[in-house]
């Protein structure tokens, strides 16, 4: 009787464990790096107004990164992706989120009203108070380099 106890809390903990991972949140989202045909990176004001950042979004249910990001471009910043954009890195942002970066290099853009500002900045000249990780990333995907290589 005494042997079965420790199996029991072997089998209890890992019941608990499978339970945890499957109801604790988790979050995934995409990332756009666009480049313009003067190897210019375009970057969005927050919604706070006070700082720049790429092209961002959560990922919904039955949806994939690539629809997302094309949703995400079309809806905040009236970007059309032509062609397949380039899954180029997955990052975490601690550890409830997961994020896809998306290098886009052909597209187009509406006419239509984002409602909030952008601009494309050149690599040499990207805004002040830009995260120091997203401004890696950036110029790691400009520049052509790999993950090892920053």
């Amino acid at each position: 009787m005494k042997e079965d106890i420790p199996l029991l809390g072997r089998w209890v903990a890992r019941a608990f464990q499978k339970y945890w991972r499957v109801t604790r949140g988790f979050r995934l989202s995409v990332e756009a790096c666009v480049i313009d045909e003067a190897g210019r990176t375009l970057m969005i004001r927050d919604e706070n107004g006070v700082s720049w950042k790429l092209p961002e979004g959560t990922v919904r249910k039955n949806e994939n990164l690539e629809t997302a990001l094309r949703c995400i471009l079309r809806d905040g910043a009236a970007i059309e992706v032509n062609g397949t954009p380039e899954l180029v890195v997955f990052y975490s942002i601690g550890q409830s989120e997961q994020r896809g970066v998306y290098f886009v290099r052909q597209w187009r853009q509406s006419l239509a009203e984002t409602g909030r500002e952008m601009r494309f900045f050149p690599l040499d000249e990207l805004p002040a108070g830009i995260n120091p990780e997203t401004c890696a990333r950036i110029r790691r995907l400009v520049e052509g380099r790999t993950i090892s290589q920053v």
